[in-house]
């Protein structure tokens, strides 16, 4: 009988180990690559996510985005290279659901606008993945404000006693623009009847009218939810105008100044109430600007109406009131009233608070062809680059 050297067993052992190994290698290399696809799926979707962000900012068009929904910050460079951790919080929910995140901001830099968005996959606490940052550069076009461009517009009452005129400004196309005249309220104005379609009131419908400075106390503003709310809920105030031209580099701050002695591109400002001297705004563009009331004495003159240019605007916290038969070109923009004494003739727009009130006839000429761009507004906005 021949003795067993156990040769075979060595070999089989030997054989299953290869094969355990082997099968070892090939499971733990299928756990990598089905955690790269996972890793990978999740990138992919936390990048989609973030693209859909973009998408979901800018809405139908771009319609409802202004330049105010932009918030301001010092640089571009710095936010895209923030990681998620600092990016999501004080952001903007996204239109992602369940463990996807899609955050995104309206930023500011400088006079350039951009809609920064992010993706990223949650679980729980834990952040799966998260993509880079997605960056869409949006202009703006700038337009005189719709508000200045409408004649006379008072978030009260218009009334006018004696006998007045009407002319619409014609749009670019040479078309009659026919909104001269509304009130939210009332208007009581005597105007030749071929002349009464350009004149519309609270009883045909209600103007959001935008307003400098505070709201007076005593509107209460509970009242806004009923079925037909009061007038002046239509008011939309923003205390935050006065700031730009305070802080205006260049700006004069005085509180009595005449037109005629002002440059082109001038700036006032007064904290309290401004008096304003007679003198032609001639090819110049100034920008008188008061917390409280403004006094107009005398005419403030410019070219003949059918090649006038706008280039006065007059802004007060409270009441725009002139003195005396005068000529007016300009837009006069004031959160409390604007009064004339005497017969009047004003070229340009006029937007009031309160109440729009003349003892004297008005001869009104509706100008639209604004060229102060303080009374522009940045609108019409469009994507233009996309990273």
């Amino acid at each position: 009988m021949h003795q067993q050297q156990g040769a075979a067993l060595i070999i089989v052992l030997s054989l299953l180990s290869i094969t355990l190994m082997l099968g070892l290698s090939g499971y733990h290399s299928a756990l990598v690559n089905e955690r790269l696809a996972g890793n990978h799926r999740a990138a992919s979707l936390s990048q989609m996510g973030a693209e859909e962000a973009i998408s979901y900012a800018w809405g139908e068009g771009g319609e409802h985005l202004t330049s105010a929904d932009f918030v301001s910050a010092t640089s571009l460079e710095a936010l895209t290279a923030q990681g998620w951790s600092s990016f999501y919080p004080g952001s903007r929910a996204g239109p992602c659901r369940g463990n996807l995140r899609c955050p995104f901001r309206y930023v500011r830099v400088g006079g350039q606008y951009f809609i920064v968005s992010m993706g990223a996959i949650r679980e729980g606490d834990h952040t799966v993945a998260s993509s880079m940052p997605v960056v869409a550069r949006v202009e703006f076009r700038e337009i005189p404000a719709p508000a200045f461009t409408r004649g006379l517009l008072s978030a009260g009452y218009i009334t006018v006693t004696g006998n007045s005129s009407l002319t619409p400004a014609r749009r670019a196309d040479g078309s009659i623009d026919p909104n001269v005249v509304h009130a939210n309220s009332i208007v009581s104005i005597s105007v030749p009847e071929a002349q009464r379609a350009y004149i519309t009131s609270g009883a045909d419908r209600m103007v959001e009218v935008p307003l400098p400075g505070q709201r007076p106390g005593g509107e209460d503003m509970s009242q806004c939810t009923r079925t037909t709310p009061p007038a002046y809920c239509y008011k939309r105030y923003d205390p935050t105008v006065f700031d730009e031209y305070r802080d205006r580099p260049g700006a004069i701050h005085s509180c009595n100044v005449n037109l005629n002695a002002l440059p082109t591109n001038t700036t006032v400002f007064c904290q309290g109430n401004l008096s304003v001297g007679s003198g032609s705004v001639e090819g110049r563009q100034i920008t008188l600007v008061a917390t409280g009331s403004v006094s107009m004495s005398g005419s403030t003159t410019t070219s003949p109406p059918d090649r006038a240019e706008i280039g006065l605007f007059v802004v007060a916290g409270g009441n725009i009131e002139f003195s005396g038969r005068t000529d007016n070109y300009g837009v006069f923009w004031a959160g409390g009233h604007v009064r004339q004494s005497g017969t009047s003739r004003l070229y340009g727009s006029i937007v009031a608070g309160d109440y729009i009130q003349s003892s004297g006839g008005i001869t009104f000429t509706s100008i639209n062809n604004v060229t102060n761009r303080d009374a522009y507004i940045e609108a019409e906005p469009r994507i233009v680059a996309w990273q």
